[in-house]
């Protein structure tokens, strides 16, 4: 059953680094960047983080595999939707500030790190294949 899971959630890692499909006309009319965290939301709206790319702005900041995102800026992220967080929270314009709050598993306490989002090499983005109109992934990649 874990396995099934995994599965399901890996087209949803890959949106986070795909191009977000909720922004206003004029975020659009900005460029895009990214932290660079590749996440998997858990049950109650919070993110694993599965991996920090090399050259991201996640890269230098401290924030490893196995943390659990809880916030980001001022938006806490229990019971919250993953394409929003993904599309009005990790992406935004390049360029931009965004504080990541975490814990990280073994130690007490909460962490944060100020990132500025970059652009992301395209190679880790998502096509437009195995989305749907709203950016969410449907079930085996079908649009």
């Amino acid at each position: 059953m874990r396995q099934v899971s995994f599965l399901v959630l890996l087209p949803l890692v890959l949106i986070c680094l795909g191009l977000p499909g909720h922004l206003s006309a004029a975020e659009n009319a900005k460029k895009l960047g990214s932290v660079g965290l590749q996440v998997v939301p858990t049950a109650t709206g919070e993110l694993v983080v599965l991996q920090v790319p090399p050259n991201t702005p996640a890269a230098s900041s401290g924030i490893r595999p196995g943390d659990l995102v809880v916030q980001i800026n001022d938006f806490p992220l229990t019971g919250s939707d993953f394409a929003d967080v993904v599309s009005h929270h990790l992406w935004g314009a390049e360029g931009s500030q965004v504080v990541i709050h975490y814990l990280r598993p073994g130690e007490s306490g909460r962490k944060s790190a100020t990132l500025r989002r970059a652009a992301t090499d395209p190679k880790l983005t998502v096509t437009p294949a195995i989305r749907n109109g709203n950016g969410a992934a449907k079930p085996g990649g079908k649009k």
